[in-house]
């Protein structure tokens, strides 16, 4: 049995650069805390939780729609993550790998329409029976 990941669909898209873009915040943060001054299981414990929540947070968004991992593979730094985050594999100590800085980070804000910039905070309490 190979552990090579088999091809993705033709039709599989490539948003590898905005995958690393959106997660850009996250690695810098993870990379600051690496450098840290804190001991290293204060480090390491931090890490993991950080690691585990995103993991599980992965994991609900694949489970509640159909995910081709094949796709998701395409789509990051490192595939075997992608194996052992969705279930299908797992880390070994042994897999310690350089995590460089990421080029750029995205703009993850969401674009705001013309009907959500003509209220204000004061509108929004009208509306809902506040003070005025």
């Amino acid at each position: 049995m190979s552990t090579l990941p088999n091809p993705a669909p033709a039709n599989a898209p490539d948003s590898s650069a905005l995958v690393s873009s959106l997660a850009a915040p996250a690695i810098l943060a993870s990379r600051s805390l690496f450098m840290a001054g804190f001991s290293d299981e204060l480090r390491i414990a931090t890490l993991i939780e950080v690691a585990g929540a995103a993991a599980a947070l992965a994991r609900q968004i694949a489970m509640s729609g159909h995910v081709d991992l094949r796709s998701v593979m395409l789509q990051v730094t490192t595939p075997i993550d992608a194996r052992a985050v969705l279930g299908r594999g797992a880390w070994l100590p042994t897999m310690v790998r350089p995590v460089p800085a990421p080029a750029r980070a995205a703009d993850t804000r969401p674009t705001a329409t013309g009907a959500a910039l003509a209220g204000t905070q004061l509108d929004l309490l009208a509306a809902i029976g506040g003070e005025q």
